[in-house]
């Protein structure tokens, strides 16, 4: 499991910016290795909307609600590969965007592996904690 930053920057981004950016990757790839729910939700906003692929956009508590198992859930898939790969990163003031490529490989419950490669697109905000 592993986030690349191969980014192109805006010129306003500071260390520090760039540290906590990647303190919510590393934290997103092992709370998404893990299944763990409910820190992928503490890294939303309540108010998120996801755009999965191949289906409606729904807020981002409700999709992980939805589409992950449950803690201890025999059917859960096996993350076997995981990579971020964040390409474009913007910071504007309290926020920024972020877009990249997301490649997986998971072993699903019958044993058949699916790799899949995503274009994500995040929008970030500073938390007061910085």
């Amino acid at each position: 499991m592993e986030t690349k930053q191969s980014v192109e920057t805006s010129r306003d981004v500071s260390p520090e910016d760039l540290e906590a950016i990647e303190l919510v990757h590393r934290r997103d790839v092992a709370a998404t290795r893990a299944g763990d729910t409910n820190s992928l939700k503490l890294l939303m906003d309540a108010n998120c909307i996801v755009f999965p692929p191949d289906c409606e956009p729904t807020g981002g508590h409700d999709y992980l609600d939805q589409a992950w198992p449950s803690p201890g859930d025999e059917t859960k898939p096996d993350i076997l590969e995981l990579e971020q790969d964040w390409q474009e990163l913007i910071v504007f003031g309290d926020f920024a965007y972020e877009q990249g490529l997301v490649r997986y490989a998971i072993r699903e419950s019958t044993g058949d592996i699916i790799r899949e490669t995503q274009r994500l697109t995040r929008i970030l905000r500073r938390q007061s904690n910085g």
